[in-house]
């Protein structure tokens, strides 16, 4: 008997019993489509928590912290030279606080906001982004990051009247205008540890360049980033020499390292701890991460599985039938010569086919709830909360590895359903069921 009249009598059959075998199947996909959603939360969240992370270069930034040598305070040249040297630098990215600033524009202060001096050279080298503007030329110019306006207060306005409930300033004593190729003051202050008077020193800059807002819109940043000379600059004039080596080099405060690429990064890693580095990278902390949501995603995939098996008692009901149904059929096969293999592949062919199909229905609806779900549920939540989602957020995903899992699960368990009752049909006495007594 050849496949191809093994798949027409399936089809026969199951003409005649169009309205089961179609409840059978929907509840397959039923059991199937609630697997995919299910699990499709999990993979949504993990793929929004960590996409970002890993299309940027965060991913691939390693933070130095120190060395084994206690006794040496901050990086000098010779260290970042020996950080370059490592395989798999693409970047090092050397920093220096300025210490205590305020930036003074038109009767508005941004006040200590986090300014340090970086080689812009190295900052292209480490994937710095612009919304607007340039990258500094000369010592006098400087990068604000997106939300620097934002931390722009009045001067003439009492504290306790200025801000907000939550730390943030009034919009009505913010400052307005755009900074960019503005003019701005910085004040540079220094304490020192003698108890002398504290020093002041000021400098005239220019803002150049805007960086690029964060992907996550919720994040702010309230950040300057100036030349090492202006550094210099402003250090001579307060009298500061413990941002130096003996012979004049600068120290460094920190150090950051950028891989070529993720993969390198716990071999850069091995290198720094040998050459007593101590060091972090944030790849750590993702592994940990993926761990747990690998661990969440599995339960959900076993809790979404139990709707499968309940759609299989559908299937083992509707294929028991079907061979109390057919035993006058099957008696004929056995009678002319049948090999028993060959009808239980005929049942097996069935159930099979039941639980395909019901999968791949089940899947196509999955991936219409998932594209709802994911532009209907946002739109949701922002009228309830009153507050804009995160355009990065992801409630659902359905990558191929699940409809693929989905799939193979449904298909098993509709084979083991329909196994029993098809070695069934193998049992069935011939003369029995010529008589219809079965």
């Amino acid at each position: 008997m050849t496949f191809k009249d093994k798949w027409r009598f399936v089809q026969q059959n199951m003409k005649k019993n169009k309205v089961r075998v179609f409840m059978t199947i929907l509840a397959a996909a039923m059991g199937s489509c609630f697997l995919i959603v299910l699990a499709s939360v999990g993979f949504g969240l993990h793929d929004s928590l960590i996409k970002d992370e890993l299309e940027s270069r965060a991913v691939t930034k390693i933070d130095i912290y120190g060395t084994d040598d206690e006794e040496q305070l901050g990086f000098t040249n010779e260290n970042i030279d020996e950080l370059k040297q490592i395989e798999n630098v693409d970047a090092v990215r050397q920093i220096q606080s300025l210490g205590e600033t305020n930036f003074h524009l038109d009767g508005y202060t941004n006040e200590m906001p986090s300014a340090i001096a970086v080689d812009f050279e190295n900052e292209k080298q480490a994937g710095i982004e612009l919304g607007s503007g340039r990258l500094p030329e000369k010592e006098n110019e400087i990068v604000v990051s997106s939300d620097f306006a934002e931390f722009l207060g009045k001067d003439d306005v009492d504290e306790k009247d200025k801000f907000t409930e939550d730390g943030t300033i009034k919009s009505e004593y913010l400052y307005k205008d755009e900074v960019l190729n503005k003019e701005i003051e910085i004040e540079a202050s220094t304490f020192p540890e003698d108890g002398s008077e504290p020093r002041t020193a000021t400098e005239k800059v220019q803002i150049v360049g805007i960086e690029a807002a964060p992907a996550n819109e919720y994040i702010y940043t309230n950040s300057v980033k100036s030349t090492p000379e202006l550094k210099r600059k402003l250090d001579e004039a307060l009298h500061v020499t413990d941002s130096y080596t003996e012979q004049g080099d600068p120290l460094y405060d920190q150090v950051e390292v950028y891989a070529s690429n993720a993969e390198s990064v716990e071999g850069i890693l091995n290198s720094l701890d040998e050459k007593g580095y101590l060091a972090y990278s944030n790849l750590e902390e993702l592994k940990n991460i993926n761990i747990l949501f690998n661990v969440a995603k599995a339960g959900l995939i076993i809790v979404g599985t139990i709707a499968v098996l309940i759609a299989s008692i559908g299937i083992y009901n509707t294929m028991t039938m079907a061979v109390t149904e057919r035993a006058p059929d099957i008696g004929i096969m056995k009678a002319i010569g049948a090999n028993p293999k060959t009808i239980k592949q005929i049942f097996l062919m069935e159930s099979t086919f039941i639980g395909l199909a019901g999968a791949l229905i089940g899947t196509a609806v999955a991936y219409l709830i998932s594209f709802l779900v994911n532009a209907g549920v946002p739109v949701i939540l922002e009228q309830i909360f009153e507050e804009e989602i995160p355009a990065t957020l992801q409630l659902s995903s359905i990558p191929f590895l699940l409809a693929a899992i989905s799939i193979t699960i449904c298909l098993v368990v509709t084979i083991l359903s329909g196994s029993r009752p098809a070695k069934q049909a193998t049992n069935v006495d011939v003369l029995r069921a010529l008589r219809r007594e079965i």
